[in-house]
């Protein structure tokens, strides 16, 4: 019998409470779809942790700047397109900031990789066939939040496969919404200064949000944001939420806009998303992309 009530789990992973619900299937084909789901979400977090010795990154991290690393094909899939988000922002997003992670306190050292070269960029990435990646220079990766919404991206495909009737992963800051009606999001937090928070409605499609750290406690950490053309903490906005079709699209481009704020229309407008930002001069305006 098909229930007309949505079932959630939610499991530990990615960094954060990871909630995944479906509703429209009978309950033992939900439960193997909440299964599934959550199964590629654990082999993503596994791939692409900048902790775990054996993930991906690790590997690379350690060893790609001496020989070629062959990867799992999800892990070259999201450095690939973070490459290429790389070159549409002229660098301002690049997952080779983690030694600026590291050195600021906000990531542990990765553990057997060599000291990086402190000229080495996004550019020195390079894509070998069947899977291979080498580094030009020594370099230390991060996918960070590209992975975790590549993640929310993957198990929501994972969940189509079953066709529920509506379905919702929820990885913390990053949201895929499908099938009937809306999942309905208060944006901010609870440590803004004001209560007046926008509520934004999103059907098919994804939600991430940042926010950046600020002198006093009027907003809460989620990490630090790195403008990667400089080296800089990227703080002119401090809250930063886009919509977009994709998370993997939508979480990366958070960053974007924390550097860019009203100048990331064009980059917004080439993934067909929107911003809504926050910061203690302006309060909350929306940056919607345009050519």
């Amino acid at each position: 019998m098909l229930s007309s009530w949505p079932t959630e789990r939610a499991k530990p992973l990615l960094g954060t409470v990871v909630r995944v619900r479906a509703r429209g299937l009978d309950m033992a084909t939900t439960h193997q779809a909440l299964d599934a789901a959550f199964q590629e979400i654990a082999a993503i977090h596994a791939l692409m942790s900048f902790h775990e010795d054996g993930s991906d990154v690790s590997r690379l991290n350690r060893e790609a700047w001496q020989s070629p690393v062959t990867v799992d094909p999800r892990t070259y899939e999201v450095l690939v397109h973070a490459c290429a988000l790389s070159a549409m922002t002229e660098g301002t997003f690049d997952v080779s900031v983690a030694p600026q992670l590291v050195a600021r306190g906000h990531l542990p050292k990765p553990h057997g990789a060599p000291e990086p070269d402190r000229s080495a960029i996004w550019r020195d990435i390079q894509f070998l066939p069947d899977m291979q990646i080498k580094f030009a220079k020594p370099l230390w990766l991060d996918l960070g939040g590209i992975a975790k919404g590549y993640a929310v991206d993957r198990a929501m495909d994972v969940l189509k496969a079953y066709a529920p009737t509506q379905a919702c992963v929820n990885a913390g800051g990053d949201l895929r919404v499908t099938g009937d009606g809306r999942e309905r999001v208060r944006l901010g937090s609870d440590s803004f200064p004001s209560q007046d928070f926008p509520i934004v409605d999103i059907h098919e499609g994804s939600l991430a949000s940042s926010c950046g750290s600020v002198s006093g406690r009027r907003y809460e950490r989620s990490g630090l944001h790195i403008d990667a053309r400089s080296g800089n903490t990227a703080l002119p906005v401090q809250f930063v939420s886009v919509a977009a079709p994709r998370c993997m699209d939508a979480d990366a481009l958070t960053k974007v806009v924390m550097a860019r704020g009203a100048c990331a229309a064009k980059v917004l407008a080439r993934f067909g998303a929107q911003a809504v930002v926050h910061d203690a001069q302006f309060g909350w305006r929306e940056v919607k992309g345009h050519a």
